[in-house]
């Protein structure tokens, strides 16, 4: 024999709280997600002296450089994957 336990019942009531609820959660992740993209896509402020301006340089040419070297190096994993087919 399964001890198996009876779900209990749920009110109309119940439902309709729970969704409002998360109805809740999903506007305010959605506001944070709007909130969020705004903040990764806003123009950069004018550099304010010669050194921030250098560092900026600086900071996209580390990037622009990371993101060749891992290119590189996902282009060389997929070339083993299909060497070894």
């Amino acid at each position: 024999m399964s001890n198996s336990q009876t779900p209990s019942k749920i009110t109309l009531e119940e439902i309709s709280e729970r969704k409002l609820q998360l109805l809740k959660e999903i506007r305010m992740q959605k506001e944070n997600i709007s909130n969020t993209a705004k903040d990764l896509f806003a123009p950069l402020a004018p550099a304010t002296s010669k050194a921030d301006s250098l560092m900026r340089s600086f900071n996209t040419g580390m990037a622009v450089f990371d993101g060749v070297v891992m290119g590189i190096k996902i282009m060389r994993k997929i070339r083993g994957y299909f060497k070894h087919i």
